[in-house]
């Protein structure tokens, strides 16, 4: 559906549009609005949320988190085989519907049903198929010039055609052929019994039909589904070829027949099209080539103008049916032969009359095209919901498939959907998991929950917030952004990048490191945060190390008080390396401090670290890995026991924190 900021948009453009907005075909979209491809984008994303009944910002409710959404939606579209598939996933928008997003997760199952009974091969094969389907830029053609003979009809023209069409007032058989001389064809729209102008060109319109486009519009009716035949080849050549495809409920209701009508009739355009007209010029001169060969043959043979008249006679009948003369017109030309004729050779028709014969000539091919658009436009238009359907479903396929190839290489599961818990098992940071698809470093699995989570975590108490320590490099960022894309794909309707995850159905505050390091405002940063107690209920934050924004024991009570004082049923996790600073300030009922653990140190002196984080336990701190590194260097004895006592008091200060 349109928007109410599109409201102006003309009546008969509408079911184009709506067309454009659910396949979706952002160019045609960008094309009758005349805006930029962003902005057309737009327009689908907000019919999107209209569907879903939730805006993006109200789902994904900071930049960071739209940010890395739109990274996510990067990857996968690159798995769609179509341009319009592309589209499909660049405008997805989340929900917080259980209802509605089971029913994408269904979908995400059924194909994955779907690639078992086929088969990778058949899969591939089907892929292929769809990888020729498109739709190509709709061409709008001549616009049409509508006649009227009184006022007040122009507002119903506006309100049906906007600046589509063009008006004229004529109220004379004088203003008619004026108008006439500069086009081939007008439309007059009269009321019922009113007479109209008897001229070639003049198509009279009856104004109760005005509001329909396939009288008024006809060429632009059959060009918008001509446009469109290479997506309805391909879904008939999908149900002819796989007979497992007739079955699913992704393509149920498709009728293969009435596809292949629509394609018929536009066969037939295409060939009428291509067959042309003839002309009025080429055929003036290809007579007077044909007469002057006669003449020079009769006087060869030694006839006379009798004979030529005799056969002049005959091509005169000829072009009379070729020119499709009727009445007067047939006079004129004739007449138009014989005045230059005493003239002597060559012959020639006179100019002067031909003119009027190829005005009149030029309006009735114009009639012709007009009914013969008009009678094709007609026919397809009885099916336009139906190759609509087909190619909105045909786009979602494409789509569907590209979702069932990304699972597989991300190895990505349908979640749970939760309460109060959040967690994944085997979970993996789908970024760094995309660099070792492409030959990067093999991605280590964490599992991690908090809140009541029944996934079977050992040590992760049902906490609702969890604050997270250990060294730089550990992981914590990757497992936070493991947790948020998990959020985030799940809220799209699709599959987590875990073996199992459950998923709360919240709004996702997430606050990325590189936000605080672009901004290094103290203020900006503190007014994102505020956002999180702006909007009662329930949210999942994530936040990424804040501690460089003020002085470490001030930014310890900061993050006290924001924790302390979450939203009711809010789940929470905070990586922070100022974890002695914030716990004198913080209640230990709702938050447990998690730790990424260090194992030691390499043969080169290299910190080795668990990325799997221990529950309930302070991660070794960088400082402290630093200086046991250096420690395993120094020879001196007096600077070793200085790391030595270095190492002693930071242990302990772990332990007295619990």
């Amino acid at each position: 559906m349109l928007n109410k900021s599109h409201s102006h948009i003309p009546q008969f453009i509408k079911p184009y549009m709506k067309d454009a907005v659910e396949f979706p075909d952002i160019e045609t979209l960008s094309s009758i609005l005349g805006i930029k491809r962003r902005e057309a984008e737009k327009i689908v994303i907000k019919n999107n949320e209209d569907l879903a009944g939730y805006k993006v910002r109200e789902v994904f409710c900071t930049k960071e988190t739209r940010e890395l959404e739109k990274e996510i939606l990067e990857i996968l579209s690159s798995y769609a085989v179509t341009k319009n598939g592309r589209d499909v996933v660049l405008t997805l928008t989340p929900s917080l519907d259980r209802e509605e997003l089971q029913m994408r997760l269904k979908d995400a199952s059924e194909s994955e049903k779907l690639k078992e009974r086929m088969g990778e091969g058949k899969i591939a094969r089907v892929r292929e198929v769809i990888s020729k389907a498109g739709i190509e830029k709709m061409s709008f053609g001549q616009s049409p010039l509508i006649a009227i003979r009184r006022s007040g009809v122009e507002a119903e023209i506006k309100e049906n055609y906007g600046d589509f069409v063009r008006v004229a007032f004529i109220d004379s058989a004088d203003k008619a052929e004026a108008l006439l001389r500069k086009e081939n064809i007008i439309l007059l729209i009269g009321e019922v019994g009113e007479a109209g102008f008897d001229e070639p060109g003049v198509i009279n319109i009856n104004i109760d039909d005005l509001s329909e486009p396939c009288e008024i519009y006809p060429e632009l009716v059959a060009n918008s589904f001509m446009a469109k035949k290479k997506a309805i080849e391909v879904i008939v050549s999908l149900l002819t070829e796989f007979e497992e495809l007739k079955d699913s409920h992704l393509f149920k209701g498709i009728a293969v027949g009435d596809l292949e009508e629509v394609l018929a009739v536009i066969e037939k355009i295409e060939a009428a099209r291509s067959k042309g007209e003839p002309n009025f010029d080429e055929v003036i001169y290809r007579r007077e080539e044909e007469l002057n060969k006669e003449v020079s043959r009769i006087m060869r043979s030694g006839g006379g103008v009798e004979e030529f008249k005799g056969y002049l006679e005959e091509v005169l009948v000829n072009m009379v049916d070729e020119l499709m003369l009727t009445g007067e017109d047939k006079n004129v030309l004739r007449e138009s032969a014989y005045e230059n004729l005493e003239r002597g050779l060559p012959f020639e028709f006179s100019r002067e009359k031909t003119e009027r014969l190829r005005q009149r000539y030029n309006r009735k091919m114009g009639e012709v095209r007009y009914y013969k658009s008009r009678e094709f436009a007609k026919q397809l238009e009885k099916r336009r919901e139906e190759v609509s359907n087909a190619i909105k479903m045909l786009f979602y396929f494409d789509f569907m498939l590209g979702v069932l190839q990304f699972s597989m290489d991300f190895g990505l599961n349908i979640p749970e959907i939760s309460e109060e818990g959040l967690g994944v098992v085997m979970g993996r940071n789908m970024f760094l998991l995309d660099e070792e698809l492409r030959g990067g470093e093999k991605v280590v699995p964490v599992s991690y929950s908090i809140g009541k989570a029944n996934l079977g975590i050992f040590g992760a108490t049902p906490h609702p917030v969890a604050i997270l320590t250990g060294a730089n490099s550990g992981g914590k960022t990757c497992l936070l952004i493991t947790l948020a894309t998990s959020i985030i794909l799940t809220e799209l309707g699709l599959p987590a990048p875990a073996e199992r995850a459950e998923i709360p159905l919240m709004p996702l505050y997430l606050y990325r490191r590189k936000m605080i390091k672009k901004t290094g405002s103290f203020e900006y940063s503190m007014r994102a945060l505020s956002r999180i107690f702006m909007r009662a209920g329930a949210k999942v934050v994530l936040i990424d190390e804040l501690e460089a924004l003020t002085e470490p024991g001030a930014m310890g009570r900061i993050m006290a008080s924001l924790l302390n004082n979450l939203p009711k049923d809010t789940l929470a996790v905070v990586i922070t390396h100022l974890i002695h600073e914030i716990l004198p300030h913080i209640s230990m009922a709702k938050v447990r401090v998690d730790g990424i653990e260090s194992e030691g140190l390499d043969a080169a002196g290299n910190i080795i670290v668990d990325r799997q984080p221990m529950f309930n336990h302070i991660g070794s701190s960088t400082p402290e890995l630093v200086i046991k590194k250096l420690l395993g260097k120094v020879r001196k004895e007096e600077l070793k026991v200085v790391y030595e006592e270095i190492i002693a008091a930071l242990e302990k200060e772990r332990e007295e924190a619990f």
